[in-house]
């Protein structure tokens, strides 16, 4: 039985209603009480859907929420729990930037599968190449919603995935050939930073991913038996503070071999860096002290490779490439010294093989190349 009564105030008339829809698992009367209808028929519906709603599936959503609170609900309350910070940063930073400017004030019952699906286009034309990421966000959101009885439907869910033209993969992968590696850590060991051909050298030498070398601590290395082990990696987390926590992936979880040579460089700076420290009061001579730290024996912020890598190139007119690119450096030269496509993975801590493939099959376009050249040359006619 619903109760229908017109009431003022500051804005005009409105009606409320007061109604019980039913009975829960447990016998109780539910009874609920709604204002700011504009017309007792809308009242009515709204009495309508309620009671079926709940009869249906035993709740009525709260659709009066926007997005951006069903967000915040989420956020809190279910994705945090879930994932490392660094992650759960950088989603916020997506949210912040591609999702909140279009759906963020939007009430969650006015949003529909049309405007969901424009947004996705939109997101495609405009070149984002994350929108299937952007889109399942929103999915999860909508999913966190439903479960949480905030609302009884998904639009985005009901989206389809535009695909993009098809076009060849021209995406250059940049490294460093053998001779224009060996002149840049010439260069950098000119350069008089010792730290910084240290960790061009190890990066080089070793594949490491730039957090990775960042988080690692003396201890870290077998200097007896050559092996280097990588269980933690440096991360950017909320409000850009430096975070050091467990890599994404189990295959980034892994233990190494590293050459002799680097092996030589990496006791030079261990003792270097100790006689630093010590006459600037640092107590260096600790398994736990980081293998790259700041003058202040700090860990290093993300910025400092780069901003040691562009010194370096400026100085002596080379070519630069990006820190994550001598990652790929490792990788090619790695194949052209005859290492398998497995041994290669499995030091990089590769999940997905995908850009160790494009690799190798680039190496292996080249060698054939050559041995076309080779016969060439030697048939001479």
């Amino acid at each position: 039985m619903a109760t229908y009564r017109k009431y003022k105030n500051a804005s005009g008339e409105f009606w409320e209603v007061f109604v019980s829809i039913g009975k829960d698992a447990s016998g109780t009367s539910k009874r609920v009480h709604k204002r700011g209808f504009r017309t007792k028929k809308e009242a009515q519906l709204w009495t309508s859907n309620s009671q079926v709603s709940f009869q249906k599936r035993g709740f009525i959503a709260n659709n009066d929420l926007t997005f951006q609170q069903l967000y915040d609900k989420w956020f809190e309350e279910d994705y945090k729990q879930r994932v490392k910070e660094s992650t759960w940063a950088k989603t916020a930073d997506i949210f912040r930037l591609h999702i909140m400017p279009v759906l963020g004030s939007q009430r969650v019952k006015n949003i529909s599968v049309a405007q969901c699906q424009s947004i996705v286009h939109t997101w495609l034309n405009d070149s984002l190449k994350q929108y299937r990421r952007f889109r399942t966000y929103v999915i999860s959101v909508f999913d966190f919603g439903m479960r949480m009885e905030l609302t009884t439907r998904n639009p985005m869910a009901k989206t389809s995935i535009p695909k993009q033209k098809s076009h060849i993969d021209d995406t250059k992968i940049d490294f460093y050939e053998k001779t224009e590696l060996v002149h840049f850590l010439e260069c950098a060991y000119d350069y008089d930073n010792p730290q910084a051909f240290m960790l061009f050298r190890l990066l080089a030498f070793t594949g490491l991913r730039r957090g990775e070398a960042l988080a690692l601590q003396w201890h870290d290395i077998n200097f007896d038996t050559g092996e280097l082990t990588i269980s933690k990696t440096q991360s950017i987390g909320d409000n850009w503070h430096l975070v050091v926590q467990t890599p994404k992936t189990n295959s980034s979880f892994r233990t190494i071999t590293v050459d002799p040579k680097t092996l030589q460089w990496l006791r030079k700076w261990r003792m270097l860096q100790a006689r630093e420290y010590f006459q600037v009061g640092y107590n260096a001579n600790n398994p736990e002290q980081l293998i790259f730290a700041s003058k202040s024996n700090q860990p290093l912020v993300p910025s400092t490779p780069d901003h040691w890598n562009r010194s370096i190139c400026k100085a002596y007119g080379l070519r630069r490439i990006k820190i994550h690119a001598f990652r790929h450096t490792f990788c090619t030269l790695a194949f052209e010294a005859g290492a398998s496509i497995n041994e290669v993975s499995k030091t990089l801590g590769h999940a997905d093989l995908k850009i160790t493939q494009r690799i190798y099959l680039h190496v292996t376009k080249k060698q054939q190349n050559e041995v076309a050249t080779k016969l060439a040359h030697y048939m001479d006619i």
